[in-house]
């Protein structure tokens, strides 16, 4: 019987405005370009960053200079967390229906830990599910199988106790081999529905 629910955060609980990158307006908003940000910020910086080996506000006060972009690295993560935060509250709304049948949910996500604290703290899912297991306080990201095991020690449950939701089929064939039941999350799902399914 599965007890515990690892839900991704990500393209399942959070999207960005209407759908689209949160950063689709960023050259009009704040001057940066796309595809320097890109260049000088994620492809070099941000799988360390995710990781838990390398802070977002410092690598943002080296690379915003070089973006030439007017704002400091506390405007650029406050229009990030901002515009990447369109919750969908049909599955926030399973989520409570399912705690209240006795599943626990945690999120397992790829984030670092200023994101991590604003989607427990401002957007307040910490209300919502029973805590939170991310890559940059583990020191791995999903598919790495030390996610998991880092998951499981959260979480008290082991193995098929577990039902990962998640939207990247990566993860779903990791979580799978690692002996976890996991839902490949294509958008408009029932997630209540789902997750009985699976329990069969």
């Amino acid at each position: 019987m599965t007890k515990c629910l690892m839900l991704d955060v990500d393209g399942v609980i959070i999207s960005g405005p209407d759908g689209q990158s949160w950063a689709r307006d960023i050259e009009r908003d704040l001057g940066i370009d796309p595809d320097m940000l890109e260049t000088h910020f994620f492809i070099p910086h941000w799988p360390e960053i995710v990781a838990g080996r390398k802070a977002l506000r410092e690598v943002l006060e080296g690379c915003l200079p070089v973006l030439a972009s007017p704002v400091t690295p506390d405007d650029f993560m406050t229009y990030w967390f901002e515009r990447d935060s369109t919750i969908d509250h049909d599955v926030l709304a399973a989520c409570d229906r399912l705690r209240a049948r006795g599943t626990r949910i945690f999120l397992a996500t790829n984030q670092e830990h200023l994101r991590a604290e604003y989607l427990m703290a401002q957007l307040k899912l910490s209300d919502r599910v029973d805590g939170i297991v991310y890559s940059a306080a583990v020191g791995a990201k999903k598919p790495d199988p030390a996610f998991f095991e880092a998951a499981e020690a959260k979480s008290g449950f082991t193995g098929a106790e577990h039902i990962l939701v998640d939207d990247q089929f990566k993860n779903i064939e990791a979580a799978r081999a690692f002996g976890w039941r996991a839902l490949h999350w294509t958008g408009g799902e029932d997630l209540e529905a789902l997750v009985d399914a699976a329990r069969g």
